[in-house]
């Protein structure tokens, strides 16, 4: 039903990114204030790694929803695959690439979602849900790339300072 994918190039190494986004908790907090995102660690593998599950609550549409996720795919710098394992959405499976080009990242996040009730579905999908997801996506991306890039820069200063030194 719903497949929104957003790219967006970070000024940062792969590496850095790709731990930014192996820690979901940090990209939750850049998602729409309205949206009132919580991931709640509920399982940890080792590295936060594959079989890893969080629980996230969040409103969409107006309406609070929550479900579980696990982590089912990771590529060191390259993929992460995670999909739901209950909650409202018939599919809801999220994947993160990365791509290193020169120093920076090319970050591509994808949505692939089935919402449920097929044809009611559909309709609240293309009126409202699709809307909420894509921004959601190009906030999140944006504040990310702002974290991220920040973090770069004060390791870039501290570099600098103590080769001075």
């Amino acid at each position: 039903m719903g497949k929104v994918s957003r790219t967006i190039m970070m000024e940062a190494p792969v590496d850095d990114v790709f731990m930014y986004y192996a820690r979901p908790e940090h990209v939750a907090g850049h998602f729409p204030e309205e949206a009132k995102m919580k991931v709640i660690p509920i399982k940890i593998t080792e590295g936060w790694g594959v079989g890893t599950v969080m629980r996230i609550i969040g409103e969409f549409g107006g309406r609070t929803m929550q479900w579980d996720s696990i982590t089912c795919e990771v590529t060191k710098n390259k993929k992460i695959v995670s999909k739901a394992l209950n909650g409202p959405f018939k599919k809801n499976v999220i994947t993160v690439e990365f791509e290193e080009i020169n120093d920076s990242t090319k970050v591509t996040f994808e949505a692939d979602y089935i919402l449920p009730q097929s044809i009611i579905g559909i309709i609240i999908d293309r009126l409202h849900v699709r809307k909420q997801v894509i921004n959601g996506m190009d906030s999140s991306l944006q504040e990310v790339k702002k974290s991220v890039e920040e973090k770069q820069k004060e390791a870039v200063k501290e570099v600098t300072v103590e080769s001075k030194n």
